[in-house]
């Protein structure tokens, strides 16, 4: 599978909270940068190394976040980079607090390096103080 067509069906799959094929393309020695680099209001911050890091990084999402979907607006590949704009639909719903879903929409940009076809490397954008202005609308 070519790298376009893999990041397509990856992200199909994910809107639908399905991360078997997610989790088949990873490396072993993946690294996952999430969007928030900072300390803040998200629980996702940081890096993640390896499958199992990758599966924690899953476990915050699931607790707080629906995600609805992830339409591709543009993908474009290169040897072994891979570069996705994506029209995103979640939910920001914290589990357990009882309180109402809050929906947001945005853009996200994903990036992957791959190595032996596998994603050794993600890295995804967004607009981080729109997501923590949507958050605290829950919280008031």
């Amino acid at each position: 599978m070519n790298a376009e067509d893999l990041m397509r069906n990856i992200t199909a799959a994910f809107a639908q909270s399905d991360l078997a094929p997610l989790m088949n393309a990873l490396h072993e020695d993946v690294v996952w940068k999430s969007a928030s680099r900072q300390p803040g209001p998200f629980s996702f911050r940081g890096d993640y190394k390896n499958r199992a890091g990758v599966l924690e990084l899953m476990s915050k999402l699931a607790r707080d976040y629906t995600f609805h979907r992830m339409t591709p607006k543009e993908i474009v590949a290169g040897l072994d980079t891979v570069w996705g704009l994506f029209d995103v639909g979640l939910s920001f719903d914290p589990k357990g607090k009882a309180k109402t879903a809050q929906p947001i929409s945005l853009d996200m940009a994903i990036h992957w390096r791959l190595k032996d076809g596998k994603i050794i490397e993600h890295q995804t954008f967004f607009d981080t103080a729109y997501m923590a202005a949507r958050q605290e609308a829950v919280a008031a």
